[in-house]
């Protein structure tokens, strides 16, 4: 019976309502069994092509969180009789907002996060790879990275205390901040002095 009284009242509805709807749905449970997978598989990032870098803001987490916020603000203006282009405009900006705030929130907690070193992660250390999305300097930002590790290809999220890294460039892993996320410096410099490598000093 429940069934059919789901389905009478979702063919009872428009078909605008029932693309908002499925906006707001679908774009949530990603979003759940992304964060769900992000936590079950720290050392990699189930994404797009590594050879096609694109700016750090717009990952799939941002994507979704976009998606997910315009789609239930939509519902919720829809069913308040606003009108189509209040309606598109207001949850546009709310669903840049909503995943602005979560990027940054967690930036913030990324610079929070005190280091700390686990055995399996020691192995990361001095371990070299390219960059594939830009790393902001001096902190202020993560991009990613891809390490070579025994020939299978890793991606982690990465930050950098100096200058800018490219797409491409050449970096080296000089520390740990936890399990998805790596301090790294250029290949080609010499370093950053006040920078030692997390468990030991560099020779």
């Amino acid at each position: 019976m429940r069934p059919l009284l789901f389905g009478d009242l979702w063919i009872a509805q428009s078909l605008a309502e029932q693309a908002l709807w499925l906006v707001a749905i679908v774009s949530t449970l990603l979003l759940g069994i992304l964060l769900v997978l992000s936590l079950l598989s720290p050392d990699r990032e189930a994404e797009e092509e590594p050879d096609k870098p694109r700016l750090p803001i717009f990952n799939a987490r941002f994507i979704l969180v976009f998606f997910a916020a315009f789609g239930w603000v939509a519902l919720i203006l829809y069913h308040q009789g606003f009108g189509w282009s209040w309606l598109l405009a207001f949850s546009f900006a709310a669903g840049l907002a909503v995943a602005a705030l979560g990027k940054a929130a967690a930036l913030l907690l990324l610079r929070l996060i005190p280091r700390r070193s686990h055995g399996n992660e020691e192995r990361l250390l001095l371990q070299t790879g390219k960059v594939l999305e830009p790393i902001p300097s001096h902190r202020n930002g993560f991009g990613k990275v891809q390490l070579d590790m025994r020939g299978t290809p890793y991606e982690l999220e990465a930050i950098t205390a100096g200058k800018e890294l490219r797409p491409g460039d050449g970096i080296r892993v000089i520390g740990i901040i936890d399990e998805r996320i790596i301090l790294v410096e250029p290949i080609e410099g010499q370093g950053y002095p006040h920078e030692q490598p997390f468990g030991g000093s560099r020779g």
